[in-house]
């Protein structure tokens, strides 16, 4: 991927549904030339922008499940939690004995809900531990950024057309009933025009706009973009568990999500209370950072680094062979 790939994509980690032609405009190209190259990086599965409904509302927690497993039946065990709806984020991890993924459960779930007690009996599970997520901290312009020739400030501006980078917010609503057959449209196309979803769902124009602007208005619905850093060159992912004083919980996750190189920043329940994932260009950049900017925040005692293998799934789409399908 070249320069030119890697500014349209950063445009689209700001505003995923910012048309092309303004994308065109603040990378410096035609309009034909960019929808060419973001058409060939969806085609070859590079990166799929989705609208999807907000996971972590007050009724669905969100929970990082960590498995330590036989590694002969890790890679099986993987796409089996994969293909679930209520799974994101599955990753092989430690060589190959270890998966991490997140799901939501009702709250108000009774015991033998969700995917904890269909593994849990499984033989190839050998342990296993549950971390609530208490607060998530990165989020629209707080994701992941270490780009070496990242997108001016002038040019964010023009993008955005003055508004500040959207941030996810911390309180969610419910997608209603009737806005359910938009949403589908969404995560099949986060880029389909309203006049697109106008024809295939047969609603008028003027409620496909308004409907939209309401979900995304409410925090019922975000904008995400999957993408394989591996295909710019970044192939070394980690997810970092820290313990941090609790006095400090607060600042160090804040520092931690202005960082470059993070994409996901949460406190969490457990014997760590900070989880943080970070993509680099290789393992001494992953060491750099590690020793040079997370070593010294005041309040962190302990940090594990548990390298990724590989990845099975983004936040809402499967992983196969390197590429999103």
């Amino acid at each position: 991927m070249n320069v030119l790939d890697q500014q349209i994509l950063q445009c689209l980690m700001l505003d995923g549904r910012a048309p092309m032609r303004r994308i065109a405009e603040v990378v410096g190209v035609s309009e034909q030339t960019a929808m060419r190259r973001y058409r060939a990086m969806r085609e070859t599965g590079v990166l799929r922008v989705l609208v999807s409904e907000a996971a972590a509302f007050a009724r669905h927690p969100l929970w990082l499940l960590r498995l330590q497993c036989r590694p002969a039946a890790a890679a099986n065990l993987s796409a089996v939690l994969a293909a679930r709806d209520d799974v994101s984020w599955v990753g092989l991890y430690s060589g190959g004995a270890e998966l991490m993924c997140t799901t939501t459960l009702p709250a108000d779930a009774e015991c033998g809900t969700g995917v904890l007690p269909r593994i849990s009996h499984t033989a190839e599970v050998l342990s296993f531990t549950t971390h609530l997520v208490l607060h998530s901290y990165s989020g629209g312009p707080a994701e992941w950024s270490g780009f070496e020739e990242p997108l001016s400030e002038d040019a964010k501006r023009h993008l955005l057309q003055g508004r500040e980078p959207s941030r996810r917010k911390t309180t969610y609503s419910p997608v209603l009933v009737e806005d359910r057959p938009l949403v589908e449209e969404l995560r099949r196309d986060g880029r389909a025009t309203a006049s697109a979803l106008s024809r295939t769902l047969n609603w008028p124009l003027s409620r496909v706009r308004s409907r939209l602007q309401a979900l995304m208005d409410s925090g019922a619905v975000t904008v995400d973009v999957d993408v394989m850093l591996e295909a710019f060159g970044y192939r070394t992912s980690a997810t970092l568990l820290l313990q941090v004083s609790p006095d400090r919980i607060v600042m160090v996750c804040e520092a931690l999500s202005a960082h470059q190189q993070t994409s996901w920043v949460a406190a969490i329940t457990g014997s760590a209370n900070i989880l943080a994932a970070v993509t680099c260009r290789d393992s001494l950049e992953l060491f750099s950072y590690v020793t040079e900017r997370l070593g010294p925040l005041p309040g962190v005692t302990h940090v594990e680094v548990v390298p990724l293998l590989s990845r099975l799934k983004q936040a809402a789409t499967r992983v196969v062979g390197g590429r999103l399908v």
